[in-house]
């Protein structure tokens, strides 16, 4: 027997709940049961406004900083195209992806420790 698989469209609840782990990975907090209507679509903001409320959005800042602190340190110690440096940027790129989501700028990981180098 044939399977069939269906490409996931957007505006799905399938489409949403893949979102909201994309964006939140697992720290997606616990929702009431008052906060969830049965549709990860009308569920997304409660997670956005729990995250505020606990201090993630801080705390998401304060650790990209950290890790961008230790990218910049690798490329110093071993050269900004080496493997060690290019497995750093990897690593480093979901909590990016995540700061770009929440709107993290520079100014806020600079606030929480970041030391860009000169250019």
């Amino acid at each position: 027997m044939a399977t069939t698989m269906t490409p996931l469209q957007p505006g799905t609840e399938a489409a949403a709940q893949a979102a909201a782990f994309a964006i939140f990975g697992s720290d997606i907090p616990p929702i009431g049961p008052e906060d969830y209507s049965g549709s990860w679509r009308t569920t997304l903001h409660v997670i956005a406004e729990e995250w505020v409320g606990e201090g993630r959005f801080e705390q998401h800042a304060a650790r990209t900083a950290t890790a961008l602190n230790e990218l910049f340190a690798t490329q110093e110690r071993y050269g900004v195209g080496s493997p060690e440096a290019l497995a750093g940027g990897s690593a480093l790129q979901p909590l990016i992806d995540r700061c770009r989501h929440f709107g993290i700028t520079t100014a806020d990981l600079t606030r929480h420790g970041a030391r860009f180098p000169e250019s």
